[in-house]
């Protein structure tokens, strides 16, 4: 999805900076040698969100193009992720995220750059606090598979305590 068609394009270009910054990330893992995949998801929406009548899901909804599901579908079928990190910032009401599987053995990192509304996110955020695990679901617009990586740790997917959280 071009970036100025995308449902963040009016904000102030936080989403912008989050989208550079991931594939820069990216870049510096190549340079090492890495092999490194950086997504750009058309949208992004926690689950359960407001109104959700069906709530199994728990955590972030990620919407890939079908040409990068195909490609982070061959990439989780080929390596095994065994560490994560996560890079958080928080404006305007909205919490970026770009996060980093990475497999070690495999050389190969996925960076995927993330953001949610805190206000579309109480469900969420509440059932996970409450002892849910918290998952991030990647798909394709066409068709019901799937990619998911659980997060042990969900706190730096949270945002940050502070008074524009209110």
């Amino acid at each position: 999805m071009d970036v100025e068609e995308h449902p963040l394009a009016d904000e102030d270009g936080a989403w912008t900076t989050v989208i550079d910054e991931c594939r820069a990330t990216a870049e510096e893992y190549r340079d090492r040698g890495w092999t490194a995949f950086a997504p750009v998801p058309g949208d992004v929406v926690p689950v359960p969100a407001p109104g959700d009548s069906v709530d199994e899901k728990v955590g972030l909804d990620v919407l890939l193009s079908g040409e990068e599901f195909d490609r982070l579908t061959e990439l989780v079928d080929a390596v095994e992720f065994d560490e994560f990190e996560a890079f958080r910032a928080h404006e305007n009401g909205i919490v970026y995220l770009t996060l980093v599987f990475r497999a070690t053995v495999a050389e190969t990192v996925l960076c995927l750059p993330l953001y949610y509304r805190v206000a579309e996110a109480d469900r969420m955020l509440n059932r996970v606090r409450a002892g849910d695990a918290m998952t991030t679901y990647c798909h394709a617009l066409s068709g019901d598979e799937r990619v998911e990586f659980d997060h042990e740790d969900p706190t730096p997917l949270f945002p940050p305590q502070d008074v524009n959280d209110a």
